[in-house]
Formats: structure tokens, sequence, C-alpha cells
């Protein structure tokens, strides 16, 4: 049945004239607000529960994994409540409305090598193989300055050949994809897995993390992005690949890469290692080894360590495996409409008798002409005598 789902947030969706005016108004558009009963027969004794109140619209649209964030045409509250002098309209209290943008997680998927791609990718093909390109993309060290940056240039003058990140200049990488239909804006920096075969018949399973920094491990837990000087230095939205089968955390054959993955608070709770870029010896540190790096926007995890390279059998590339998490943006405006006291405690509903608690199932949100910019419904009946109070926090999605 189309019911609205369970939930605890009222969400409201934008009406096609709400959509319009949203790219043309440049005011505060959403003046005023009502409050409906459309759904309430009251000679009916028992409220809609949670789940049982009839949908403004359905959420799929044309675009795989995207929300539907509109109702269509047509739609209105047909029996609303009367708010005070008999108007079915109040105001929204001043300052009442904000834009709220923030990071969501997808969740949690696996693909096979069937859906992933595999490319070796030769630096010295430059006039054979049109991905060499890919090089400049993936910003890894293409000349030779820039790879001595890796090979030769310690951390403290400058370069990388100290740190867990030497092994990225190399001449020949695997990009591995991720199809930008099987992921949302970004991959998770955190929470990423790759698992290739080897001629021998062994497996390299590889996984990304942070780096170990004063951000404290609750911290990283929140974040979707790596945030440390170096990595930020290479490019945003970057993160690097480790494998037990090449060096595991901190060279302690007790630890392991695999530690956490897929945990709620990876870091803080499940004791997800982070990488050390370089090597403290008072502190116990021992550098890590990078085997590559994961293009969080581009959907790639590309391979550079030699080991794995040259064991890596391109004809069992269908046996691969990647489980990851991705995330959006999402853009959301929240109104807050308050019914006080004696507000909507009358109805045009033709079963509302004097007497009658208003039942409330539906909320219209409107611009200063009355026009019906976006609308919600509860998930349940919402009570309200003459006498109480409701707030309405009201979330629309942009």
């Amino acid at each position: 049945m189309g019911f609205v789902s369970s939930s605890t947030v009222l969400e409201a969706k934008l009406t096609p004239l709400g959509r319009q005016k949203l790219l043309t108004n440049n005011t505060a558009l959403i003046t005023k607000f009502s409050l409906g009963d459309s759904d309430a027969n009251y000679l009916c004794t028992l409220n809609l529960a949670n789940g049982e109140v009839p949908s403004g619209g359905g959420d799929l649209t044309a675009s795989s994994g995207v929300t539907n964030n509109s109702v269509t045409n047509g739609v209105q509250i047909l029996n609303p409540l009367l708010s005070v002098a008999g108007s079915q309209f109040k105001n929204v209290e001043p300052n009442s409305s904000r834009t709220v943008i923030s990071q969501e997680n997808i969740g949690q998927d696996t693909i096979t090598g069937t859906t992933l791609t595999h490319n070796l990718i030769y630096l010295s093909a430059n006039t054979t193989d049109r991905l060499v390109n890919l090089y400049k993309s993936f910003r890894l060290p293409i000349t030779a300055s820039q790879q001595f940056n890796f090979t030769g240039r310690t951390f403290s003058n400058g370069g990388w050949s100290d740190t867990a990140l030497s092994g990225l200049s190399t001449n020949v990488i695997l990009a591995v994809g991720v199809p930008d239909t099987e992921y949302g804006e970004a991959i998770d920096g955190k929470e990423f897995r790759l698992t290739l075969s080897g001629t021998t018949g062994g497996t390299y399973t590889i996984y990304s993390t942070f780096q170990n920094k004063l951000t404290s491990a609750a911290e990283d837990d929140n974040k979707f992005t790596e945030t440390s000087t170096q990595t930020t230095a290479f490019a945003p939205n970057y993160a690097f690949l480790f494998s037990d089968q090449i060096k595991r955390p901190n060279g302690d054959a007790t630890k392991s890469w695999a530690t956490g993955f897929g945990s709620l608070k990876p870091f803080s709770a499940a004791r997800k290692e982070r990488y050390n870029l370089t090597t403290n010896s008072s502190l116990g540190l021992t550098a890590d080894t990078a085997v590559g790096i994961l293009l969080l926007d581009k959907g790639f995890a590309v391979i550079t360590d030699p080991t794995i390279l040259a064991d890596f059998n391109i004809s069992s590339a269908s046996a691969s495996t990647s489980t990851y998490n991705s995330s959006v943006t999402l853009v959301n405006q929240e109104v807050v409409c308050i019914a006080g006291k004696g507000e909507f405690a009358r109805s045009n509903n033709n079963t509302f008798t004097q007497g009658d608690t208003p039942k409330i199932s539906e909320i219209g949100l409107y611009d200063n002409t009355n026009s019906l910019i976006a609308y919600g419904k509860t998930r349940q009946h919402i009570t309200k005598t003459a006498n109480e109070l409701k707030v309405f926090a009201v979330k629309i999605s942009v």
C-alpha cells in the first residue's frame, strides 16, 4: 500500500511550481504554512497509527539511486484546519528557516570483477596507449623530477622517499574502476576493500584507511575523506591503500588492516588501524607501506605495489571483488512551523463537529501569494487540542 514510511522526520516535497520558483526566486520563498486533516474521518474513533497515512507521492526517479523530492501537479490540502480569524494560513516564525548541508551514507555495497574494470597501464606506452593520460588524472609522478621526490628525496627535504608513500612512483599501475552507476558522489575513504587474485593462486586483500595524525579517532569516524596535510597535498578526495600481504600495520604481525572494516565507529570503537606516514622510533612508530591510491570521487583504486603487480593475473580479473560505502551530499531546507494555543482547532472536514480533536496528517508550505510550494504528510495522525501548542519541524530536500 502507498503509506508514508515510518520516520521521526516530517519531510515535505516541492510542488512543480515550488521547484520552478526555487530556481528563480532570490528571497525567502516560504512565508506561510497550513495544516490539514484530509485523512481524518471523525466518525471513526481511532487514529491512524505510524505508517498508516497515505503518501503524497512516490520516491522513484528516472535516475538510479536518486530520491524524488517532488509531488505532482494538483496536490493540495483538501480539508485545511482553520487558524485564527477563519484563515487556513499562518505566517512562519521569523528566522525559522535555514539551509543545512550534510553528507549521508548510501550504505555498503559489493560488486564483482564482472562489473569492475581492470586496466594495466604502462607509463612508457605513451605513444600506443591512451590510458597513459590517467597518470595525470590520478596525480601520480610522471616526470623524472617528480619521480625523484618519491625515490630520492626524504620527507624532511620535501619528498616522500622515507614515507609510507614512497612506492607511488612506478612505471606500471593497475587501475580498477568502480562504475559511476555503482556509487554515490564519492566512495567513503575509510571503508573500501578490494580483493585481487594472483597467478600463484593467492589473494591480495587491500583496504583503505586514514593517516595516523593529531585528529582523534572519533573525529575520523565521522569523516568520509582524509584531511591530513600530506594527503590533501596530492589532491582532494584521495585515500591510500594497504594490504597485510605486503606489510601489516606498523610492521606488527599481530595487527591487520582488516580490523574494524565496515564498523559504525571503525577507528574509535573497532580499533581500525590508521597508517603511519613516517617512522618515529621514540613513539614506536614504523612507516607503513601504501600499495596504491583510492580516488574517492573518480571511483578508481590504483595499485602501484610491484609485488602485487608482478603477481596479478589479468585473466583472473573476474574473480576480483570490491566492497565499499559511498556518500551523497544532501541540501535541505528546514522550516519550523508553530501551531499555538487556540490555532488550528477547527476544520472544514464534513465529518468534523464541534468538540472533536483535530487529526492532523498533512502540512502545506506557501509563498506570500498563497501558492503551494511544498507539501508533506505526517506518518500518523497528530492530534491537537485547542489548548495545546504543536511545533512541526519540516525538512525539504532541494
